[in-house]
């Protein structure tokens, strides 16, 4: 039976072996995530969130600029649920190098597979592309637009997601290295991690991987390798079980899932993404 994101009870298991992680980092290897003294990343959300008992915000295409909440842009999707009171799953989604928050809300396709359940939230990256820097400007854009969904809405702190696509991959196997407590669990597609350093990692984090066989952007290794560090930092098994012909899962200690999907595609977001990270996480 399929695994399904905090739905469905995962099986408590240690390695059966130790997983290939690679020859390890790239790039700047000091450079772990400095996030704001006080941020959410930081001192989390307070409770009970302002936005259960506040008026509730508007609802809808919200463009995050015209909101004042992110001035380089980006689009909001605010279901009508969100505004009854009841606490509402966030999921964030970083699109590719230089392209925006629209173009990754077409390529993933989420809302659909969601029906309502989710406020989702497609930020534009500040310079075009996501800063995986120590003191990294789009981390902290993304601090100050959970601390504010959090004033404005019913959100659930316990169900916040992220997906990216390519380098909005790598910014989303960033984020859930560096401060992986904020987060419920994440969607990678076609990224890697070698452009960070792990040795930044701690605590666990759920994650489903999508990675595409023809892949010259990130090679299929790399996404391999992604997984199996997650698989690693998880204390899952490294023997998938069948799921069917898109995914298979991995028995890992509760709460967390690791699930891989490969498909016989190159660097893009393949047509079955939005359901299957819908599923996974959910919602």
């Amino acid at each position: 039976m399929r695994q399904t994101l905090l739905v469905l009870p995962l099986v408590i298991a240690a390695c059966s072996s130790a997983p290939d992680l690679g020859s390890g980092d790239a790039g700047d290897l000091s450079a772990c995530f400095k996030p704001s003294d006080g941020g959410v990343f930081v001192s989390g959300l307070a409770s009970p969130i302002a936005g259960c008992s506040a008026d509730a915000g508007p609802t809808g295409e919200l463009d995050l600029g015209a909101l004042g909440w992110a001035r380089e842009g980006g689009v909001m999707v605010v279901p009508p649920g969100a505004a009854a009171g009841t606490p509402t799953p966030v999921v964030f989604v970083f699109h590719g190098a230089n392209q925006s928050g629209e173009n990754a809300r077409a390529r993933f396709g989420l809302e659909g597979p969601a029906d309502g359940g989710a406020i989702f939230v497609y930020p534009n990256a500040i310079q075009g592309t996501w800063d995986i820097r120590a003191v990294s400007n789009d981390g902290r854009r993304v601090d100050v637009l959970i601390r504010k969904l959090a004033q404005s809405y019913c959100i659930d702190p316990e169900r916040i997601y992220m997906a990216g696509f390519s380098a909005g991959a790598v910014f989303t196997l960033y984020l859930g290295c560096n401060v992986p407590d904020t987060f419920r669990g994440m969607a990678v597609v076609a990224g890697s991690d070698s452009r960070f350093s792990r040795t930044c990692c701690h605590s666990s984090i759920s994650g489903i991987f999508i990675h595409g066989t023809e892949d010259e952007a990130f090679t299929l290794r790399e996404g391999q390798l992604a997984r199996n560090y997650t698989l690693h930092r998880d204390g899952c098994e490294t023997t998938p079980t069948p799921d069917d012909a898109l995914c298979q899962g991995y028995g890992c200690p509760a709460p967390y899932a690791v699930d891989y999907c490969e498909w016989t595609g190159d660097h893009d977001v393949p047509p079955f993404a939005g359901a299957e990270i819908s599923r996974f996480f959910g919602l």
